[in-house]
């Protein structure tokens, strides 16, 4: 896991780290949104919403990001897919971002009760004042969502 704190704009903080698209991302993803944000100051409520959507966003990032969802060999790690993940608050502002290398937008399910996936995007659209995607070149796509606080 690496880090790279810088200020971007005025007032303005940043964090980004790398993951690999283990089925441990998102647990490693929550402990590093927990420990900045509170180093930020920023509120309880605030914290555990960015924590439970970063979850969501860093498994479907795993699970599409082209890594095969296993555990491979230790011999196997450096073909392992990496997920981006940064941190941006500016007063009144948090945007979190996951970038992965799969291409294909991310899609809002309609999952009905019974459904065992398909509720993360529901969760980001409910919790979030606003989530989209944009492409990064050659292929690769960044999902953020934005929280007030």
């Amino acid at each position: 896991m690496r880090r790279h704190p810088r200020e971007t704009l005025p007032g303005e903080v940043v964090e980004y780290f790398a993951l690999a698209a283990l089925p441990s991302a998102p647990f490693w993803a929550r402990c590093h949104t927990r420990r900045v944000l509170r180093t930020w100051y920023l509120p309880l409520t605030i914290i555990e919403t960015a924590e439970l959507l970063a979850s969501e966003l860093v498994t479907n990032a795993a699970k599409f990001s082209g890594s095969a969802w296993f555990r491979p060999r230790y011999s196997e790690l450096m073909q392992v897919e990496r997920i981006s993940y940064t941190l941006r608050y500016s007063p009144g502002r948090l945007t979190i971002e996951v970038g992965d290398s799969d291409p294909n937008p991310p899609v809002l399910a309609d999952a009905d009760e019974s459904a065992e996936n398909g509720r993360g995007l529901m969760l980001v659209e409910a919790l979030s004042e606003e989530w989209s995607y944009f492409l990064t070149p050659p292929t690769g796509k960044v999902v953020y969502y934005v929280i007030g606080t």
